[in-house]
Parts: C-alpha cells; sequence; structure tokens
C-alpha cells in the first residue's frame, strides 16, 4: 500500500524562528494506510533551516490510548505513528517523550524510538554535573542497548489527546486499545503553536 495524494498546496509565510520570508508551507492531504484523509503541514525555512512538520487525522477520533506489549526482537519492529500531541511512555525504564512547543510528528518502531531516547539521554552528559549524574546517564544508555539486543520484554503505551496516533503492531494479539476519560486527556500534554 503507499500514500496517495488527494490535494497539495503551497505557500510562503515569515519564518516564526528568523522572519525570513524565504519559507515554504508545503500541505497534503493524503490518503496513507491505516490513516485515510491525513493532512500533512511541513514548514522549511531556507535561510535559518528551520523545520516543523505535522500531520493530523481529518477524521474526528476519540482520545485514545494504545498499549504494545513487546516480548522478543520482532515485536520491536512495531510500527508507532506519532503525532505532534501524542505521549508515549515505557514504563518499565521510566521513559517518556512529551509533546512541547516543537514536538513533531514521526512514525517509527519501538527500536527507534528506544534509540531516539537513548540519544537524548547521551547529550544530557554534557550538562551532568556530578559523577553520580554522569554514571545514572551511562546506566541508562547501556539499559536501553541491552533491551533492544536482546529483545527484552518492555510495553510502550500510546497515549493522544485527539486519536491522531496509534501503533501498527506486528503482533496484533500483544495489542490493548481503550479509549480516554476526559480527564485522562485533559491531563496530557499537547503541542499547540501559532504560525
Amino acid at each position: 500500500m503507499s500514500a496517495k495524494d488527494t490535494m497539495e498546496e503551497f505557500m510562503t509565510v515569515d519564518c516564526p524562528a528568523c522572519s525570513s520570508i524565504n519559507t515554504k508551507v508545503t500541505q497534503k492531504i493524503m490518503d496513507i494506510p491505516h490513516f485515510p484523509n491525513m493532512w500533512l503541514f511541513n514548514l522549511i525555512c531556507h535561510d535559518c533551516k528551520y523545520k516543523y512538520t505535522d500531520f493530523i487525522n481529518l477524521n474526528i477520533k476519540e482520545p485514545t490510548r494504545f498499549t504494545y506489549h513487546a516480548e522478543n526482537s520482532d515485536d520491536y519492529s512495531t510500527k508507532i505513528i506519532r503525532a505532534s500531541n501524542c505521549t508515549i511512555r515505557f514504563p518499565k525504564i521510566s521513559a517518556m517523550i512529551e509533546p512541547g512547543p516543537n514536538a513533531v510528528s514521526f512514525i517509527s518502531n519501538i527500536e527507534g524510538v528506544l534509540r531516539d531516547i537513548q540519544e537524548k539521554a547521551r547529550f544530557l552528559l554534557n550538562d551532568a554535573v556530578t559523577e553520580e549524574e554522569k554514571q545514572r546517564i551511562l546506566d541508562f544508555d547501556s539499559m536501553i542497548d541491552e533491551y533492544i539486543f536482546k529483545g527484552l520484554p518492555i510495553d510502550v503505551i500510546v497515549e493522544d489527546p485527539f486519536g491522531n496516533s496509534t501503533i501498527v503492531p506486528f503482533n496484533p494479539n500483544k495489542l490493548e486499545t481503550e479509549k480516554l476519560s476526559s480527564e485522562e486527556s485533559e491531563r496530557l500534554k499537547t503541542s499547540f503553536r501559532k504560525f
């Protein structure tokens, strides 16, 4: 299955980072596997190289939580489709990705998301003040390697207050889907921004 563009539009705007008028916005409405009627928004400044990408499911969806129970290396290939307002959690290793003002959408897999978390942890080594802080980061880094190399069991939870994110499971029997209550949904961070 491949993506099918149903509409595409281009325009120029002022860059939100440097105010350059050399900034291009591309908007598309696409039909992609598992997500028909998706709006893709892409902004690129050709001067300061600022980029922002997001996608929104134009079909009305409910706030949803997906939980995938990865048990082996094959399960690490499970796809995670994250919209910018999505929170991803790995409770077993106390790791979480929350949306912020620069949150972007992405499509990855469990291994890819763990590697992204690992890279962010490595970046924190530059700011570590004590040897204890440095060692905690190095231990966390080693732990992620161990999970990935050995395919250790791990749960991944994807929560989206707008229902625009999902998990495409390697094994559908290991996926749980549930509607978030309005209280749970309201507690989640979002990445609303203005251009």
